[in-house]
């Protein structure tokens, strides 16, 4: 066992201890290997983090560094031409501040330095303003977005957390609801009893697999990559929204049918006004 320690110890995560006993010994044996096994899945989910965000930064730089060159070398033909090129600056551009921002915020979480601001919020008018927020998204691809609110007064609707995150949250959850669906709706519920409020993201867009769904909170996880390369995305959102629900105490949960749509429910506890 002290040599497998050891050898753990050098990065050899793939070492195993022989259990020969079911004492101490046998379940000191049993720790180790169990050890090993968690270091093995850290260096693997470790290199494959690096592997995504080396992608992931490569495509847009790629871009920026094209279309810069393009643009300074005068190689445009017409003032539409020159604005396209400027346009896709400006979203690849995005795409990095986005793509930094969610590292900065999983980096925070993960060291224990995100800090939250709490305080008494009402659930009730921030779902109205990620409403508002989205609406004009929704329009452009022909799409309903609509609130509907069964809390019936104020104090029903009141949580203790931060009324920035819990924005984001719901922002993330509208979004990604609105890229996924050709035609139809998104659809937010609230509902409330003694103990929590539920407020409920539906839409009516492509759908996942089932299996998909117990994956689509880990980090860089995306589902079918050939069709999440297509509508983009960094696969860092779901991770920082289920993180962030659990920084307010709350869960998170996801159900979804090929074809017909996809339903993500928070819970999170109420607290009286």
């Amino acid at each position: 066992m002290e040599k497998a320690a050891r050898q753990i110890a050098k990065g050899n995560y793939n070492t195993r201890t022989i259990q020969k006993s079911g004492d101490e010994l046998g379940s000191l044996a049993r720790a180790i290997n169990d050890l090993a096994f968690s270091l093995q899945r850290v260096n693997e989910q470790r290199r494959e983090f690096f592997a995504n965000i080396s992608h992931e930064l490569r495509t847009p730089m790629t871009y920026l560094k094209g279309y810069s060159k393009v643009l300074r070398e005068g190689r445009w033909k017409t003032e539409e031409e020159r604005n396209q090129y400027l346009e896709i600056i400006d979203h690849e551009a995005t795409r990095l501040t986005y793509l930094v921002d969610d590292l900065f915020d999983l980096a925070q979480m993960d060291e224990g330095r995100f800090n939250l601001e709490h305080k008494k919020v009402n659930i009730n008018e921030i779902i109205k303003l990620v409403v508002k927020k989205t609406a004009y998204k929704a329009l452009d691809q022909n799409l309903k977005i609509e609130y509907l609110c069964e809390l019936s007064d104020k104090e029903d609707s009141i949580v203790l957390g931060d009324p920035l995150r819990l924005e984001q949250v719901l922002i993330n959850l509208v979004e990604n609801a609105i890229k996924y669906t050709k035609e139809g709706s998104i659809t937010i519920y609230t509902v409330s009893n003694d103990e929590n409020i539920k407020i409920k993201v539906r839409d009516t867009g492509i759908g996942m697999e089932e299996d998909e769904l117990p994956y689509i909170f880990e980090r860089f996880y995306r589902v079918e990559k050939s069709r999440s390369r297509a509508f983009g995305g960094t696969g860092l959102g779901l991770s920082i929204v289920k993180q962030l629900i659990e920084l307010h105490n709350g869960t998170i949960e996801v159900e979804s049918t090929v074809g017909e749509g996809t339903e993500f429910t928070i819970i999170l506890p109420k607290i009286s006004d």
